[in-house]
């Protein structure tokens, strides 16, 4: 398991008052996620904007996204698979002589793109939307996958 150098974030619970009139208030503090997976990861603080007023990035304070950091550190080039950056890393291997196809099932009753294949079977990967693509420096792939939904919208 990874340590975190970062010091443990305050995780604030927002507080109701009922005012005299019986008006209530809400007072909460900002909350910051992971820009890797956007997990909640605790109070916003200082350590969240560099110097330039850049939002900072915090994806080595998540327990899901640390070891993406770690591998991109050793070298691995990585990409999150979303419809929008699909055509973006298609075209990234493909320039690099990689084999790519789109990953398909049946949504609703219609062939619906869900993820991309990566290289010849066997011995291909898939990657669905949300997940992490990771090529590491001997030129193989593996797949980080997306962390599982968890609360009322799961």
């Amino acid at each position: 398991m990874t340590t975190t150098p970062y010091p443990a974030r305050t995780n604030t619970p927002d507080v109701i008052t009922v005012g005299a009139d019986g008006n209530k208030t809400t007072t909460f503090k900002i909350k910051r996620a992971c820009n890797g997976c956007g997990q909640h990861l605790g109070d916003a603080d200082n350590r969240d904007v560099d110097d330039n007023g850049n939002l900072a990035d915090v994806r080595a304070e998540c327990q899901h996204c640390a070891p993406l950091v770690e591998l991109e550190a050793a070298g691995c080039k990585t990409w999150k698979l979303t419809p929008r950056s699909y055509g973006l890393i298609d075209h990234e291997l493909d320039r690099d002589g990689v084999f790519t196809k789109q990953f398909t099932e049946l949504v609703d009753g219609r062939t619906t793109t869900v993820g991309m294949r990566i290289g010849i079977k066997p011995g291909h990967v898939v990657a669905r939307f949300g997940d992490w693509i990771i090529r590491h420096p001997d030129g193989g792939f593996t797949v980080h996958a997306a962390p599982a939904l968890s609360g009322p919208a799961a």
